[in-house]
């Protein structure tokens, strides 16, 4: 169960372990077929899709290919928040695979090297899309009130916005500054170091909530994590298959967060407020390089045996965000402020993975397949853009207490049941990748526990293939349990907890993948 936060403080939104994991995890794309049959293809090969999970899936070729994969993905979500359901969707295009396989017999037929091929593919490998809102009334806590907690112990006029003082070198929470400088901040009365917001009224000692607000909130994010393949494969004596990739990764990521708090009275606020908004833009871009290599060999007759290994993925990344704030009061004062742009480049060395499978081929008829793939997320580890990473320090300790390695299965079985048409099945499971804190020991530290939570994913697909070499596949995958995750929009202040929420997500893919064997 992940626990998300809406931004409500910090000097800059800074990376954080949440960023080395979003580009650390892979839940491949590829092709129809292998998105189908589950991606259980490390024993199987023989798809341009395939590469990314078995560089030896091009030895197995004895033909030329010629591939490309569009695709459609939409998410769903619906939040609970306050006693009240909000539904949101979202539908993306997009291309999750494009390959060649070129293969190139040597004259010999029995022994040694009997042909060698080349690859060129391209292959999406995470997908970020995702679409929620939630909204509610309450009068007990405000996003305002937790901002104004956050703020204390800042001199208040060192948050001005000056001609000349900037307070956004001076490493001050951002939305401090944005709250101060648009009046929904001020200091207590016998303190310039202690605020309250514009939501609350001061009632003698005591700092209360001043009426009902509506609050609402909505988070998008879009994107992906797609790799080139330069691979080069071949065939030794009909037995045994090898691959080699080298492997560049594009990762493109935008996330935009809206919140918001409107007075249902205006009248029950001493500050005069009436409507606040906050936003914020984050997009991340980058590139990263890995080595791959595999083997599939076949002991007897029907029977393929599949490893592969992969380095980490050496990702350097550059990231940029913006945050803006307006305020409205009933007297007709208004302000909209916006942030300066904040950058940043850090570069992710991803963990190393490895995967295992096994096959059986029913002759003509179909065949069986399962994989078992192995990644240590706690491995992750992040650096500044000179490769320091005492800059991370406190996150890598974080990355290495935090995460846990996992298990990811694989399974998928294809039948044919006309000469020319297939139909297929598939399903993965891929373990939770964090720990649990189980409890706080003598020395205030945490302890802790590996949880069992999982993602399970089923898929079905059909396929024809003609005389002629042309072939069409079509595939449908789908979550099939959608997540069930808490969150909080703002943090908790001593006077009230923030109020929790729960989205339930899912999401469902389409892929048609159209191509010519020669």
């Amino acid at each position: 169960m992940i626990t998300m936060l809406a931004f409500s403080g910090g000097s800059m939104y800074a990376q954080d372990i949440n960023d080395a994991l979003r580009y650390s995890q892979q839940y491949n794309d590829g092709t129809a077929r292998s998105v189908s049959m589950g991606n259980a293809m490390v024993a199987l090969g023989g798809d341009p899709g395939a590469l990314s999970i078995n560089p030896a899936s091009s030895g197995v070729y004895r033909y030329s290919e010629l591939v490309f994969t569009p695709s459609m993905t939409f998410t769903d979500s619906k939040a609970d928040y306050l006693g009240t359901r909000t539904s949101d969707n979202r539908s993306r295009f997009g291309v999750s695979n494009f390959g060649y396989v070129g293969s190139f017999a040597t004259g010999r037929k029995n022994s040694g090297l009997i042909n060698w091929n080349i690859a060129i593919a391209f292959n999406r490998i995470n997908n970020f899309t995702s679409r929620m809102s939630a909204t509610g009334r309450t009068a007990q806590s405000s996003w305002l009130a937790s901002l104004a907690q956050s703020t204390a112990g800042i001199y208040g006029q060192s948050l001005d916005i000056n001609s000349q003082r900037d307070p956004f070198a001076q490493n001050l929470p951002w939305n401090s500054i944005l709250g101060w400088n648009t009046s929904l901040l001020d200091t207590l009365p016998d303190s310039g170091y202690d605020y309250m917001g514009a939501t609350e009224n001061l009632e003698g000692y005591n700092i209360v909530i001043g009426g009902e607000l509506d609050q609402r909130f909505s988070r998008e994010s879009t994107g992906n994590v797609s790799e080139a393949i330069l691979n080069f494969g071949g065939n030794i004596s009909n037995k045994l298959f090898f691959g080699i990739n080298i492997g560049i990764q594009s990762i493109w990521y935008e996330y935009n967060e809206y919140y918001s708090e409107t007075a249902v009275n205006p009248a029950d606020f001493n500050s005069k407020f009436r409507h606040f908004s906050h936003s914020y833009h984050q997009s991340t871009s980058g590139t990263g390089v890995n080595l791959k290599a595999g083997i599939i060999y076949l002991p007897v007759k029907g029977l393929r045996l599949g490893a592969s290994i992969s380095t980490p993925t050496w990702t350097y990344l550059y990231q940029k965000w913006e945050t803006r704030m307006t305020s409205d009061f009933t007297d007709g004062y208004n302000q909209d402020l916006l942030s300066p742009l904040g950058t940043y480049n850090y570069r992710v060395n991803t963990p190393f993975r490895w995967n295992a499978g096994a096959a059986y081929t029913f002759g003509k008829i179909g065949v069986l397949s399962a994989d078992y793939e192995r990644v240590n997320y706690s491995k992750m580890k992040m650096f500044d853009r000179d490769d320091n990473d005492f800059v991370f320090n406190e996150e890598n300790q974080h990355i290495a207490n935090s995460f846990k390695a996992s298990n990811i299965l694989r399974a998928g079985a294809e039948i044919r049941v006309h000469p020319q048409f297939s139909i297929r099945a598939g399903y993965q499971l891929y373990n939770d990748t964090f720990r649990d804190i189980a409890a706080i020991d003598e020395n205030t530290r945490p302890v802790y526990q590996d949880r069992k939570i999982n993602t399970n994913i089923g898929s079905l697909g059909i396929g024809y293939a003609s005389e002629s070499g042309f072939f069409a596949d079509l595939a449908y995958q789908q979550q099939m349990k959608k997540s069930d995750d808490k969150f909080y929009l703002y943090d908790d202040t001593p006077a009230q907890p923030a109020p929790e929420g729960v989205n339930k997500s899912g999401y469902w893919k389409l892929l048609l993948s159209l191509g010519f064997r020669f």
